[in-house]
């Protein structure tokens, strides 16, 4: 396969190259006003190469949605072989450099809350980051550092903090510069709570 600039492409340059411009797409544009035929046209491909690999602009979402989170959940995995204080408090920095470097598409997904295409693997998502913190608390109370706690519910409140720590990185409210005072506060926060000798 070739692109409308003649270079050749396999099938997996070809879905790279167009889920690469679907995410610029969709950051710029949102949803509703991207079209296959702005992606055909950011990736330098014809209309028909993205028919041939996505049936529909939804079914084009949701595989770059699906990759993005799997993308994500890959790199906060590393967080569990990690001491328990430091998996959290890099947790807590790994959520606030990815807004910053993905600010639009973060901000795309969050106007975007109630796309039905997105919610079941929004779901899974959000259950999986919530499982990884709760493994790292389970681990900590097994560790005796932290206190004897319900992990799931615990795990659920930070993740939600977080997620609310996202929306005011995102609107400017905590700012970047702030990484060492105030990005570290609510993190010390969960941790004078969590923490076995507090």
């Amino acid at each position: 396969m070739r692109g409308i600039y003649g270079q050749r492409l396999g099938p997996a340059g070809a879905k790279k190259r167009i889920l690469e411009a679907a995410e610029r797409i969709f950051e710029e544009e949102g949803y509703s006003k991207s079209t296959v035929r702005k992606v055909a046209a950011k990736a330098g491909l014809s209309v028909g190469t993205i028919y041939f690999y996505y049936k529909d602009k939804e079914e084009l979402y949701t595989a770059l949605f699906r990759r993005q989170l799997e993308s994500f959940s890959e790199m906060t995995e590393p967080l569990r072989r990690q001491e328990p204080v430091a998996a959290l408090r890099g947790l807590v920095d790994f959520y606030l450099d990815y807004a910053v470097k993905k600010a639009k598409l973060v901000s795309m997904q969050i106007k975007e809350y109630d796309l039905e295409i997105r919610k079941p693997l929004k779901k899974a998502f959000f259950d999986a980051q919530k499982k990884l913190i709760a493994d790292i608390l389970e681990r900590g109370i097994k560790q005796k550092v932290f206190r004897q706690m319900d992990c799931r519910e615990t795990a659920s409140a930070l993740f939600y903090c977080l997620r609310g720590m996202i929306l005011a990185q995102l609107s400017g409210e905590l700012g970047y510069q702030a990484k060492g005072r105030l990005r570290g506060k609510p993190c010390e926060l969960f941790l004078n709570g969590l923490l076995k000798n507090k």
